[in-house]
């Protein structure tokens, strides 16, 4: 099969500078959009558009792009794009989409929206009308592990949820949107959702005007999600915490790390049980290649022969979630459903 050809659109840290990091090459092989495309054998990654001359650079010299452009139109003209990675801020992805004519499908980032601007509805518009499938980035849905998990390995090893609690920082639509994919993806829909407490700007989020509250939501089942926020000054986590009928799963670290825990025979009470806090068993971590498996599923949903893990319609969902949240925070705390 022909490569794909391929042209970013951004070229910000999630497109090529998070490989800096040297602890996270420790975990992630695969960090950047850069570090999949000139890898993958499906894409053909012939242009980058930033308007910074340094990111320009960049792109030139240590991934060898032929095609680097300030200028979209003129990229595009070059490129002649059948795969676009949208990895700009929200705004104008939908009329950059629309100045592609080639385009067999779409990779973008969270979040699809900005706070004054409706472009992940547009974007949703204009590829329906034109039948462009859309992947977006919720790399946890690329993760063998969770993967596993959503297909039925979280039910099989805790029976159903019985208390669900999660933490995040730097913002709702930074960090948050991928909690609420997360539970959406190992436990079902949400319902309805309830703000804790005010919402609050997070300065250190990468999402201009993000904000953070407390909140809960509730799922299909009745279960009810409890969310905290943190300091990143203090430390960082972004986790999920399951309490299942038959044992525990956490995950912390945003993913790194991923632990169960059995229930037993209470050590302080006769006649009853516990979780083990102490007697956890460790997942190997799957998160290594997990974007480079984003791309995979991509290439098949470009050639027409898979559906996307992370559509654009889902990810939307965890959009009017965020919505409503805020709603709700406006409301004084009023319990709102999502539809």
């Amino acid at each position: 099969m022909t490569a794909f050809r391929t042209l970013m659109v951004g070229f910000g840290d999630i497109a090529s500078g998070l490989d800096q990091d040297l602890k996270m090459a420790r975990y992630f092989e695969y960090a950047s959009h850069a570090s999949v495309l000139s890898a993958h054998p499906a894409f053909d990654w012939l242009g980058t558009v930033d308007l910074r001359e340094a990111a320009l650079i960049n792109a030139r010299d240590k991934w060898r792009i032929p095609v680097v452009e300030t200028d979209l139109a003129t990229a595009i003209e070059k490129v002649r794009p059948e795969i676009a990675v949208l990895a700009t801020p929200p705004g104008h992805r939908a009329e950059a989409v629309a100045a592609m004519p080639d385009l067999k499908a779409v990779l973008v980032e969270k979040p699809l929206s900005g706070p004054n601007d409706n472009d992940g509805k547009a974007l949703a518009t204009i590829c329906a009308e034109r039948g462009i499938p859309v992947l977006v980035n919720y790399w946890r849905r690329a993760d063998r592990n969770f993967r596993d998990l959503a297909a039925g390995g979280l039910k099989a090893r805790i029976g159903a949820p019985q208390a669900v609690f999660g933490l995040y920082g730097k913002g709702l639509a930074n960090n948050c949107s991928h909690m609420i994919d997360f539970l959406r993806m190992l436990l079902g829909d949400v319902t309805t959702v309830q703000a804790l407490g005010p919402a609050v700007p997070s300065p250190d989020s990468t999402v201009p005007g993000d904000l953070q509250l407390p909140f809960a939501l509730t799922l299909e089942d009745s279960t009810v999600a409890s969310f905290g926020t943190v300091d990143f000054h203090h430390y960082r986590e972004v986790g999920l915490d399951i309490w299942g009928e038959r044992g525990r799963l956490s995950v912390l670290l945003e993913g790194l790390s991923a632990t169960f825990f059995p229930v037993a025979d209470n050590r302080g009470l006769e006649n009853t049980r516990e979780v083990s806090p102490d007697a956890g068993e460790v997942l190997k971590s799957t998160v290594s290649d997990s974007l480079y498996r984003m791309y995979d599923n991509l290439a098949a949903i470009a050639a027409g022969t898979a559906a996307p893990w992370s559509s654009l319609t889902s990810a939307l969902i965890n959009e009017k979630i965020k919505e409503r949240i805020l709603s709700s925070a406006a409301e004084g705390g009023a319990r709102l459903p999502v539809d």
